[in-house]
């Protein structure tokens, strides 16, 4: 049986299902976490992190929470789709997914290749679609969508321009599904701005990504995985990106 938690309002409702792309480090881990901690089951999907998906699938139920292992490679069409229904499989049905997987590969334009971008968009783009496209179909009514985006889509950084592109695109896909699948889901995205910066930044990167924002400091992968469950609750809120920069876009 799905276990209750209780609501903002004080109530309590069935526990939801939830399958978090990318979910075994970094944000995703934050995100898994959080899900798991709210009181959600969780399936935690990985590509290469299979030391990393099982700590947080542990950690979900040393904390009395059910969770689920489940590996994929997105990039690969049949194995993007297959990876919802796998995860109702092992949760019983699913009411939440988080689009979270992406790569984040560094180069000037002049040194893309074709495979590079192609790879990109078919990680952060095109395997988002397709895992929403088999949520949907078959998510109860009320299920939701929440696409982890890019603030940067609105700066454009010249080192990243395939991932920016996909990103933007990622921004569009959850405007167009959310009316396509409303009033029964909603999509909605998160844009996190400086959270989670690369293990390589140095202090002075780490100052200047901090100086940045309004709040003028980095922010955490725990702060994105707030903006997630508030978006999977808010049952009035559809085709929105949350913006959780720290006021970037304000400097």
């Amino acid at each position: 049986m799905p276990r209750r938690r209780s609501t903002a309002a004080g109530g309590e409702q069935e526990g939801r299902r939830a399958l978090v792309t990318g979910g075994a480090v970094r944000v995703g881990r934050a995100i898994s976490l959080a899900l798991g901690e709210a009181g959600y089951d969780v399936a935690v999907h990985f590509a290469s992190s299979a030391a990393a998906a099982s700590e947080v699938e542990a950690a979900i139920r040393d904390q009395g929470g059910r969770a689920a292992t489940l590996e994929a490679d997105l990039t690969q069409p049949r194995q993007a789709e297959g990876l919802v229904a796998r995860a109702i499989a092992r949760l019983g049905g699913l009411d939440l997914l988080v689009n979270n997987a992406a790569i984040f590969p560094h180069a000037r334009p002049e040194a893309v290749s074709f495979d590079d971008w192609d790879r990109v968009f078919a990680l952060n783009a095109r395997a988002p679609f397709l895992c929403s496209r088999a949520a949907a179909a078959a998510m109860p009514d009320g299920g939701s969508i929440v696409n982890i985006a890019d603030g940067g889509v609105d700066e454009g950084w010249p080192g990243y321009a395939p991932y920016l592109a996909s990103k933007a695109a990622l921004v569009s896909l959850t405007r167009s599904l959310a009316r396509a699948w409303a009033p029964r889901l909603r999509v909605n995205a998160v844009a996190p701005g400086p959270v989670a910066l690369p293990e390589s930044f140095g202090p002075e990167e780490r100052d200047e990504a901090a100086g940045r924002t309004a709040l003028k400091r980095v922010g955490r992968a725990e702060d994105v995985a707030g903006a997630v469950l508030y978006l999977d609750r808010a049952d009035y809120v559809t085709g929105e990106v949350l913006y959780v920069d720290g006021g970037a876009r304000l400097v």
